[in-house]
């Protein structure tokens, strides 16, 4: 059968270790609130009882001490008379031992006043209801206190007759030392003790005690009261802001996801449109070759067969209709070859740039040094085409417009970026266009592809002479992994 601990999940510690254990399983499963007001109730009501016992404590000694100050006034119009001055200590007559004696003998004073003495400031009792303590000498710290000016008074259950504690019939005394002074004079002649009943002063007391205590306890509970109405009201406030921001997460992440959906579609329709793009390049390049280029060789075979059945006046060779037909006929040739992009989707990055630098070099004749740098292995097709196109485009312009002196590719990529760079030795950008900052239709379709995908062109001039284009691909996106 299952234990207990089974039954609620909660491991069996050892029995040292287990109310610990279950009183911090307990701790943890309450709420936040709960806690808080748990530890501010404990806190608050250790403070309001140190608080009180203190209150109790400072208003039974200012009691007793008013007690004691009253009983020291009665002593000294009561006793001081009977105190004589001698020359060297000061006495108690026969007369005025008989005196209190007869005085001591009224009921009600009998029942108020358990005992009385009158010391010596060497501790010598002059007098004491006790008779056997008179003329004895007995050390006392409360009487040295007494002569120098101050009253001392305890509350006890009984008085101690120096040694002996005698309990009278249960009640409670206050014990009273209280200075004598010399007639006309504040020094101490002698000091009285007495031992007063203290039941009213007791029950006095303890009902003020009892108010005191109650009015702690009521003011606890109302701090406690505010407390909890504070802690609830800050509680649904922190909860309503929780189910806010809660709220507000998920509306961000709802929106993140969002931003992120439109910028996998915006990425795939501008690779679609590159696609799309280079499919209308290869269709118009088949359509001028399959078109107007057989047209035009057809024309040229029959000019070429009239011009030879024909005498005409001679033409010269460049003006003839062949000839223009011929020309006509390379260019359109040489615009439907650049616009049909070779077969380069089973080729690496590297691979496809080299064909397009050696292409050039076998239709141009001329020489360009290449330099290709930590190239990835594998990038989209969409972004494979265009860096071939840059460095088609980027050599058409160095030939045209450069000559074809010091023609230079370099392609390096790192983690996250690609850079192509195309340069000449030529005698640079023309004046006119780097002043307008115009760009030819070549270059502006460079440009138009390089933002499809989030890239940078830069032309400039190369250092020395010549002229340098310079283009950026993030990686991010545009490569396969």
């Amino acid at each position: 059968m299952g234990t207990t601990d089974d039954l609620t999940n909660v491991p069996n510690p050892g029995r040292g270790e287990s109310a610990t254990f279950q009183l911090t399983h307990l701790w943890q499963r309450l709420s936040l609130r709960s806690q808080f007001l748990l530890v501010a109730s404990l806190f608050l009501g250790l403070s309001m009882a140190v608080l009180g016992e203190w209150v109790s404590l400072q208003m039974a000694a200012s009691q007793l001490q008013s007690r004691a100050d009253s009983g020291a006034l009665y002593m000294e119009g009561f006793l001081a008379r009977h105190v004589q001055s001698g020359d060297l200590v000061p006495t108690v007559t026969a007369e005025g031992i008989k005196e209190l004696d007869d005085l001591l003998i009224n009921p009600d004073l009998a029942q108020r006043i358990e005992s009385l003495r009158i010391w010596r400031r060497d501790g010598l009792i002059l007098y004491s209801t006790d008779k056997a303590l008179i003329g004895k000498t007995f050390p006392s710290p409360n009487v040295e206190v007494a002569f120098s000016g101050k009253v001392v008074a305890h509350l006890e259950s009984g008085h101690d007759d120096e040694g002996n504690l005698i309990h009278a019939e249960d009640r409670p005394l206050i014990e009273i030392y209280a200075p004598i002074y010399r007639e006309g004079t504040r020094d101490t002649l002698a000091v009285g003790e007495v031992y007063e009943d203290a039941s009213e002063f007791v029950e006095r007391m303890d009902v003020v005690q009892r108010r005191t205590w109650s009015i702690v306890a009521a003011t606890t509970l109302v701090i406690l009261a505010a407390l909890y109405a504070i802690v609830s009201r800050a509680d649904r406030i922190i909860g309503m802001q929780r189910s806010r921001l809660k709220n507000q997460l998920t509306e961000a992440q709802a929106l993140a996801q969002q931003n992120t959906a439109l910028r996998e579609l915006a990425n795939r329709t501008r690779l679609e449109a590159a696609k799309s793009n280079e499919s209308l390049l290869n269709r118009v390049g088949s359509d001028l070759h399959d078109g107007p280029v057989q047209l035009l060789a057809l024309l040229i075979l029959r000019l070429g067969s009239a011009m030879r059945a024909e005498s005409t006046a001679e033409v010269p060779e460049h003006l003839t209709p062949s000839s223009l037909a011929a020309e006509c006929l390379t260019q359109i040739r040489d615009l439907s070859t650049g616009l049909i992009m070779p077969q380069i989707e089973t080729l690496s990055l590297e691979e496809a740039l080299r064909l397009a630098v050696d292409r050039h070099q076998f239709t141009t004749g001329t020489r360009v040094n290449a330099k290709y740098t930590k190239l990835p292995a594998s990038v989209t097709g969409s972004l494979k085409i265009c860096l071939y196109r840059i460095i088609q485009e980027g050599l058409n312009n160095a030939f045209h417009h450069g000559d074809g002196i010091d023609q230079q590719v370099n392609a390096a990529a790192d983690e996250t970026t690609i850079t192509i760079t195309v340069s000449d030795g030529g005698p640079g950008l023309r004046e006119t266009q780097a002043r307008k900052g115009r760009l030819s239709l070549g270059l502006l379709g460079i440009h138009n592809r390089v933002e499809a995908f989030n890239g940078t062109l830069n032309i400039r001039p190369r250092n020395g002479h010549g002229t340098e284009l310079v283009v950026v691909v993030p990686l991010k996106g545009n490569s396969e992994y």
